[in-house]
């Protein structure tokens, strides 16, 4: 899409992946720039640009540089600065040079990134409790849900499966790690009925950094002792899988601070598709129940609230129906499109753009 528009500023936009094919390429700004009818040019530089907005795979040590008369909107969403510094942090300084966004290693990633959102003239996250802690870096940082707009609502549909129960998770492999405590709850509820836990996401998927050593996802997962079905990820195919299912589970690392400050989208969607949705506990879940009325007890920590929590809405469809209407009507109210694009007009309106006829 050109970035030329007559009347408003050229924009450029630095993507994830040159693909745009991650679900932050097409569900953050480019979604709402295509709502919107905003030209962008998916752009590596700055030459001839009124506003820039950057992803996270930006290289830091460049535009944290960039020139002032430039307009530089950096959308982080991940919670990469929650985590603290440790090996992981300094590690990922130079991993991110070899992987390719960045042009020279940095000792200290936290720190260039703090640079660049300093630099910055809006910030936008996706969580409250992200925006408080950016505050020590920028006077002027917005909270933006992603816009789900690609994935068609479905109403809330009771299943009558006698003796049947079929759970859906959807993400990256390298989530894939977090669904490990909820096997034995998985496991137990197996033996009293037949559980098929559908996954979608990449069959072959790279173990290291994103781009190297791919592993098969069958590997990973034969050993976990339940009836396992995989789906190739896509859009069409999280939506086909979701109205076969009865559940949804959205289960995090809660040791990880990045993992834990994961904002509740994973939830948003599922209830979109008309489900009910189990999930670890974590500020943004419990948050997105409060919104959506939904109880507590959906929201997990141990074991063993996996297992009531399963044992419940597992067994039960009146309940199930309950939640996954009352989760669906907040996917399509507070937690609906309108609200996440009223929040990124918000940020252009902090940097003084006005779009034509909005």
């Amino acid at each position: 899409m050109s970035g030329q528009n007559d009347d408003g500023p050229t924009v450029g936009y630095v993507p994830l992946h040159p693909s745009m094919r991650p679900p932050g390429d097409r569900r953050r700004f480019p979604a709402y720039a295509d709502d919107r009818c905003l030209p962008f040019s998916v752009v590596g530089d700055w030459a001839g640009l009124d506003m820039v907005v950057v992803s996270s795979e930006v290289d830091l040590v460049r535009w944290r540089r960039a020139p002032k008369g430039l307009v530089l909107v950096v959308d982080l969403p991940d919670a990469f600065l929650d985590e603290g510094r440790s090996f992981r942090t300094r590690a990922r300084g130079m991993a991110k040079w070899i992987a390719g966004p960045l042009s020279r290693p940095v000792v200290d990633h936290h720190r260039t990134m703090g640079q660049l959102l300093e630099r910055a003239d809006a910030v936008v996250c996706s969580t409250p409790e992200q925006a408080g802690n950016l505050g020590q870096y920028s006077s002027n940082v917005h909270v933006a849900l992603d816009l789900h707009r690609e994935i068609t609502p479905v109403a809330p549909v009771r299943h009558e499966k006698a003796g049947r129960l079929d759970v859906v998770w959807e993400g990256l492999f390298p989530t894939l790690t977090a669904i490990e405590p909820v096997l034995p709850a998985l496991r137990d509820l197996s033996r009293s009925l037949d559980v098929v836990l559908h996954l979608v996401t990449d069959r072959r998927a790279p173990r290291f950094m994103n781009r190297f050593l791919p592993v098969d996802v069958r590997s990973v997962v034969s050993g976990w002792g339940i009836a396992v079905e995989i789906h190739d990820w896509g859009v069409d195919v999280l939506s086909r899988v979701a109205r076969r299912c009865d559940l949804a589970i959205v289960p995090v690392d809660r040791t990880d601070p990045y993992t834990l400050g994961k904002p509740e989208n994973r939830m948003r969607i599922f209830w979109r598709l008309g489900l009910a949705v189990l999930g670890s506990e974590s500020p943004s879940h419990r948050r997105a129940c409060t919104v959506a009325g939904v109880s507590d007890d959906v929201l997990c920590v141990t074991i063993d609230d996996w297992s009531h929590a399963l044992e419940r809405y597992g067994r039960d469809a009146d309940v199930r129906a309950r939640v996954a209407e009352a989760g669906h009507d907040a996917a399509m109210g507070p937690y609906g499109d309108e609200p996440v694009l009223s929040a990124w007009d918000a940020v252009f309106e902090s940097v003084g753009v006005q779009w034509p006829d909005l």
